[in-house]
């Protein structure tokens, strides 16, 4: 009797693991379409946030991913990089794996930039060849009801229309909830972005529902996300010897204060805690001495300055009566 080793029988292409099979890109995936089981690898953009499914993100394609089974599989996060093995069908016109027979998390990775439209230019995002990628609106001014009506707190599992738009929806996941979630925020007043990634939901006999899915409460930014100053520094409390400084920014970011006698400045006191609240002391001063006084705030999406402003500590403390 033959005799055969487990060596031998993978190299005669006798016996192959399921998940075996070349990586092939996103784009590649979506184009062989739904029966398809395949192989791909990208980096997740969200988590929990949207529930049991994942979206992965290559540089030129996206695609949802669902599992509510699969172990592990509810841990990916985004920026993981991972290997996913496993069928693909249409779910209500969205094209997702589904089932997920395995997952790899190779590693970390990077986040991939959003394409970035304004409000106006809406329609060049919701369509196939942006599903499952993130995207940018900038530019927008309310959300609206199905009918019209502003809203002003968001609830989960509604469907928004973007600037009352026809057609250009946004849908709240009633899984974005707590302290970072969406679920029971305020819409931001004024002309606000908004990050998402692009889903579908088209159920048979509808139009295309092409819709921006947001994540978090940070997907919905003023000024782009910059920890913009709204109000310059201001002496909240002064004595011979110390100056307290505060200042407020449109997004939270750290604090950074720098001053000296002179506008040349020269000492810098920092806080790295992320706030839109700024405050510090500056302490060891001269009485009834100037000085100038510029602050600053820092995020993931840039810094923003001020003006150097001049401030006087008092010739003598002040007691409270």
């Amino acid at each position: 009797m033959k005799k055969f080793t487990l060596l031998a029988l993978l190299s005669s292409g006798a016996l192959v693991p399921a998940h075996a099979q070349q990586v092939i890109s996103l784009n590649a995936a979506r184009a062989a379409g739904p029966g398809t089981t395949v192989t791909v690898r990208g980096v997740v953009t969200n988590g929990a946030e949207l529930g049991f499914i994942r979206y992965v993100q290559d540089k030129d394609g996206g695609l949802a991913a669902f599992s509510n089974k699969l172990e592990g599989f509810a841990n990916l996060a985004p920026g993981d990089s991972v290997e996913l093995h496993g069928t693909l069908k249409n779910y209500n016109s969205l094209l997702e794996m589904d089932p997920v027979i395995s997952f790899k998390k190779l590693g970390p990775g990077h986040l991939p930039k959003p394409e970035t439209v304004p409000v106006a230019d809406i329609g060049k995002v919701l369509n196939e060849a942006h599903e499952g990628r993130l995207v940018k609106v900038t530019g927008v001014n309310k959300l609206t009801t199905m009918g019209g009506a502003a809203v002003t707190t968001i609830a989960g599992n509604f469907n928004y229309l973007i600037d009352g738009q026809a057609g250009s929806l946004t849908r709240i996941s009633v899984s974005s909830e707590g302290e970072k979630g969406l679920v029971g925020k305020d819409v931001p007043t004024g002309p606000f972005d908004l990050v998402g990634i692009v889903g579908q939901h088209s159920p048979a006999g509808t139009p295309n529902g092409y819709q921006i899915l947001p994540r978090l409460a940070l997907d919905m930014v003023r000024g782009g996300g910059m920890p913009l100053i709204v109000s310059e520094p201001v002496p909240v409390g002064v004595t011979k010897n110390s100056i307290t400084i505060s200042y407020e920014t449109l997004n939270p970011g750290t604090t950074k204060v720098e001053y000296g006698a002179s506008p040349a400045l020269g000492g810098v006191l920092t806080d790295a805690t992320p706030t839109k609240q700024h405050t510090l002391q500056l302490t060891d001063l001269e009485p009834g001495t100037t000085y100038y006084i510029k602050v600053s705030s820092t995020n993931s999406v840039g810094t923003s300055t001020s003006e150097a402003v001049p401030m006087i500590t008092a010739t003598k403390n002040t007691r409270a009566r």
